[in-house]
């Protein structure tokens, strides 16, 4: 078994075994914290589950459960699209496209979106109507300026902190970033601690983060400057669990943007129907070890400390 950041998930028949290292957060003797979510057979939430069907491990120790609680957090969606130069050409097709990625989300999912170019700037805030959300993408419209990619990822992260921090129990979900980028030229000119603060309210708020990357090959003077947004996409994607992509041609956007709208939705579902379990370890010295175990047949589980599941 095999995990990557602070989530694994694992499949069996009879029994089952979830784990997790322990990150900085999970202390020795301190109340620990962990979302659990299992999904049947067939792929769907299981949300019948009682406290007295799973047990809880620290270090190979039970850990005594004193809150057990489902949790039916939705996802937030930020859609952040490039409308520079690598796009202008091909507008329609992305407009199109992006019909596609919106057309395979949960028409429940409150989305919001915002073009970069020559500035991060709001499309159609925050909402779930699906008509008025697909007639926004009529008023992106082409700007010659180099889009800023850093930026719109900050502010969309500044966005979900403040967020969070103001409304409390309400900013209770699980926020996605998914931007449509270019490897082009980067308009953006951040410091090194805007670059910290970014990655930091990422890992703080449970964000995952979704990069596709398009590139015009006939432009090489753009793609050479376009490391510094290339790297920080493909830091943020790893780091959260997303997923990047880099393509070299629009016409692959109309299949490609559907697949990630597909994943989120998946992930929607799970995280939407989770339990988090709250229970104090009897174990000495920092928790290496975190595991969750039912005996209910048939099941698909994922533990983690944050209830992201990407």
């Amino acid at each position: 078994m095999r995990c990557t950041s602070l989530l694994c998930r694992i499949s069996g028949s009879a029994a089952f075994a979830a784990a997790l290292a322990a990150g900085p957060a999970l202390h020795a003797q301190q109340p620990i914290q962990v979302f659990f979510s299992a999904v049947d057979g067939d792929g769907m939430p299981v949300n019948d589950l009682r406290a007295e069907e799973i047990t809880v491990q620290v270090d190979g120790s039970v850990c005594k459960p004193t809150r057990f609680e489902e949790i039916n957090w939705p996802v937030k969606l930020q859609l952040m699209i490039d409308n520079g130069p690598v796009h202008s050409d091909a507008l329609r097709q992305l407009r199109e496209a992006l019909r596609l990625f919106l057309k395979e989300l949960p028409t429940d999912m409150e989305i919001t979106i915002v073009s970069t170019d020559p500035a991060p700037r709001f499309i159609y805030k925050a909402g779930t109507d699906r008509t008025k959300m697909l007639s926004s993408l009529d008023l992106m419209t082409p700007d010659s300026g180099a889009p800023k990619f850093i930026d719109a990822m900050a502010e969309a992260a500044d966005r979900v902190d403040k967020d969070k921090k103001d409304k409390k129990e309400k900013g209770n979900y699980f926020p996605v970033l998914m931007m449509i980028g270019s490897a082009g030229l980067e308009g953006s000119n951040p410091r090194d601690y805007q670059i910290q603060k970014l990655f930091k309210q990422v890992g703080d708020n449970s964000i995952t983060v979704h990069v596709v990357m398009q590139q015009n090959p006939n432009r090489s003077t753009d793609i050479a400057s376009g490391t510094n947004q290339i790297e920080v996409g493909i830091r943020l994607t790893q780091g959260t669990g997303g997923r990047y992509e880099a393509i070299n041609a629009e016409t692959r956007l109309s299949t490609l943007l559907p697949e990630f709208a597909r994943q989120i939705a998946r992930s929607h579902a799970r995280q939407s129907h989770q339990y988090r379990i709250t229970c104090v370890p009897t174990s000495v010295g920092p928790p290496k070890q975190v595991m969750a175990n039912t005996l209910r047949t048939g099941l698909s589980a994922a533990l983690t400390v944050d209830g992201r599941i990407p």
